[in-house]
């Protein structure tokens, strides 16, 4: 069986302890430098984190994001602040799910549909809240977030279980789309423990990655359509993988899926470092990809080698927004999950 370039036909988690490696750089939970530049750079005082590189908005994503960095760098203050804005402002009174944009003018929620990557961002955060804070009753709130997506947006196709987007507008009567970088694998290892759902949604995303190679670079297209027992990329979306995409191997690496990483598509993430690439027709932008996607092709060489050296990392500058700052920082975390524990 072929999978995704990154993965071996493997589906049983790494340890820990086979990861034969000389670890250098685990000291990141003292290195308060990344959180203390994300958060005065992105995070409100009222705990609102602002895409810059996207009209200043908010979303359910990047409330996930800071949260998840608030509960890892052990800084509670910030975490109660983000999670008191983001359920107040974006959680929906019908399911424990969240409104997937905020914006600064009126009306400030313009649409009450989720974003299931976000959710299962919001609610992973908050298990990890829980093992550092125990007091607040963070995995019951979890837990409803996490129940709410096992019902209703786990669904079956091709016969797998596959992620929906979505509460409504993905799913239709003869065909279904997806996002294969909304499988956020580390975190569906930890919603294992509430159903064995999750184990079989990561095993169904390594499917749909091995299904969904297009094209010269063997990728899938950020947004794929199952429609007549067969997988394309999506008629309605550009059929590119592009720079949002990149957060599947950081995900796969994270969750431990790193057994073997394809020696062309590490190439193509360090040498052509293009922002997206036309899955049919090989097209590339002409532009490079911003410093998030340096970080993750290091993160991807690093898990490759049997030295592996936390400081060949980026920090975030100036020069990154919200989205591109959030996946360096998240590198960091996943090195320091993946090897250092």
């Amino acid at each position: 069986m072929k999978w995704f370039p990154l993965v071996l036909a493997t589906l049983p988690m790494l340890t820990h302890s086979s990861v034969e490696a000389k670890v250098h750089g685990c000291n990141i939970q003292g290195d308060q430098k990344l959180w203390t530049y994300y958060k005065q750079r992105y995070i409100t005082p009222q705990g609102r984190v602002v895409d810059n590189g996207n009209d200043s908005i908010s979303h359910s994503e990047s409330q996930g994001y800071g949260m998840l960095m608030a509960a890892f760098f052990h800084d509670h203050d910030t975490f109660k602040q983000l999670w008191q804005w983001t359920r107040s402002t974006l959680q929906r009174d019908e399911d424990a799910l969240f409104a997937w944009k905020w914006q600064p003018q009126p009306p400030h929620v313009p649409d009450p549909n989720n974003a299931s990557d976000g959710d299962i961002f919001i609610a992973w955060a908050l298990l990890k809240a829980d093992e550092a804070w125990p007091d607040y009753q963070y995995r019951e709130q979890a837990k409803a977030i996490i129940d709410a997506l096992a019902k209703s947006h786990i669904v079956t196709l091709d016969n797998e279980l596959a992620l929906l987007p979505a509460s409504y507008g993905f799913a239709h009567p003869t065909s279904t789309v997806v996002n294969p970088s909304y499988w956020i694998f580390p975190a569906f290892n930890a919603f294992r423990q509430f159903s064995p759902r999750w184990s079989a949604l990561s095993e169904g995303g390594l499917a749909l990655l091995d299904k969904n190679q297009f094209g010269k670079y063997h990728l899938p297209a950020d947004w794929l359509e199952f429609q007549n027992e067969s997988w394309q990329p999506a008629q309605q979306f550009p059929s590119r993988f592009s720079y949002s995409s990149y957060r599947i191997p950081l995900y796969l690496i994270w969750g431990g899926y790193d057994s073997a990483i394809n020696d062309h598509y590490r190439s193509w993430l360090q040498q052509n470092n293009r922002a997206w690439v036309d899955v049919n027709s090989a097209q590339m932008a002409d532009y490079k990809a911003p410093n998030g996607a340096n970080a993750i092709a290091t993160l991807v060489q690093i898990s490759q080698e049997k030295y592996k050296h936390r400081n060949a990392l980026p920090h975030p500058d100036a020069n990154d927004d919200y989205y591109s700052a959030s996946l360096i920082i998240f590198s960091h975390i996943a090195f320091h999950e993946r090897y250092c524990q």
